[in-house]
């Protein structure tokens, strides 16, 4: 039988925009913070290099990694999932484990010479046969629902982020908002253009108001 761990962590690891971006690149978590209480603190908001440079160059990107790493709503979800996933691992190893356990009282019980027929011995044989079988089929259907719910959270989380981005640009001061991991996808931007921590600070604000309601 496969390791259910291993598969587990393989469909984490399908989320490309998801929940999964566990390693920390890019700029701290509390440097974060700091930058947005920064935003917060400076009242001439509207008068920053950022807006300044949107005017003439209308174009910003931001930091996928620091984004799923500090937006609180993608953390919720991916907490989730980690849930979710080690409730299915309890679930397969218990399972495992008690068939183990007959497996092994099969063998005994064989080898003492406790089977009065060879049909009762064929019999206990293809139960258990079929318990493993069940136990594959388990295996696969936990798998397959937390494939399942990572799509739904993923879909979740990409309407989340597109409906900030109309109220986010609203005043359409960017003509093109680009996402880039780890320098994947832009090699070279200048500082001013990267609006991660904004858009984080925001959206935190806009998450945070959305659960007191």
């Amino acid at each position: 039988m496969k390791n259910f761990n291993t598969i587990a962590l393989a469909i984490l690891a399908l989320a490309v925009v998801g929940l999964y971006v566990l390693h920390f690149t890019g700029k701290g978590e509390k440097q974060v913070e700091v930058e947005c209480a920064n935003l917060v603190a400076d009242s001439a908001i509207v008068e920053t290099p950022v807006d300044s440079l949107s005017n003439s160059f209308p174009v910003a990107y931001i930091n996928v990694d620091s984004f799923l790493l500090n937006y609180e709503y993608a953390k919720k979800l991916n907490e989730t999932l980690l849930k979710k996933q080690e409730k299915s691992r309890k679930e397969l190893v218990s399972a495992q484990q008690k068939l183990q356990a007959e497996l092994e009282v099969f063998q005994q019980k064989y080898q003492a010479g406790g089977f009065l027929s060879k049909e009762s011995f064929e019999q206990e044989q293809n139960r258990l046969f079929k318990k493993d079988q069940e136990l594959q089929t388990l295996e696969q259907r936990l798998a397959q629902d937390l494939i399942t719910e990572q799509q739904k959270m993923n879909m979740r989380l990409r309407d989340s982020i597109n409906s900030f981005f109309e109220f986010f640009n609203a005043d359409k001061r960017y003509k093109l908002i680009l996402s880039n991991t780890d320098a994947d996808n832009i090699l070279y931007a200048e500082p001013m253009l990267n609006i991660t921590s904004e858009v984080v600070f925001v959206m935190n604000q806009r998450y945070r108001a959305s659960q007191q309601k």
